[in-house]
């Protein structure tokens, strides 16, 4: 079980239900991330700019010293990235899993809506559990007996 879904084999086409929208909405997910990570660098950037400005003024090794930090931030650099992209690879995986229980409950009551138009009135939604709109699934259902015990009678 992963974040309180079970894992079952399924086709990416069963998860991407509304692919657009689904993946419209990771894509937000990414750029809101990106604009923090952006402005958080440059904070870190012109503080530590100047840091580093104080260090060179108080040190009589200037050419070791920037050999040293240029070291040091080339062995960060690596794992800066590969967080970078598992970020993003847990972020869509995560946008793609949520998405997922909002937009399947609409396909259900789409279905259910068609077989209502259709005469088709013992028709009933069932939804997952862990689903969205299970309160509007319920009464969705209680409409469908309204309706089939009001055809019958």
């Amino acid at each position: 079980m992963i974040f309180g879904f079970s894992v079952k084999k399924r086709r990416l086409s069963n998860l991407l239900l509304e692919p657009l929208l689904q993946t419209k909405i990771g894509m937000y997910c990414i750029g809101l991330s990106i604009i923090f990570a952006v402005v958080i660098v440059l904070i870190l950037y012109q503080n530590l700019g100047t840091l580093y400005d104080v260090f060179f003024e108080l040190t009589d090794g200037k050419v070791k010293l920037h050999a040293v930090v240029l070291a040091y931030l080339q062995n960060i650099q690596a794992w800066l990235f590969l967080t970078v992209v598992a970020y993003i690879v847990f972020t869509i995986g995560i946008s793609v899993v949520y998405t997922h229980r909002l937009v399947g409950p609409t396909i259900a009551f789409r279905r259910h809506l068609d077989a209502i138009k259709g005469g088709d009135f013992d028709h009933r939604t069932v939804l997952r559990k862990g689903d969205a709109f299970q309160q509007v699934a319920d009464r969705l259902n209680e409409v469908s007996e309204l309706l089939e015990s009001k055809k019958t009678s």
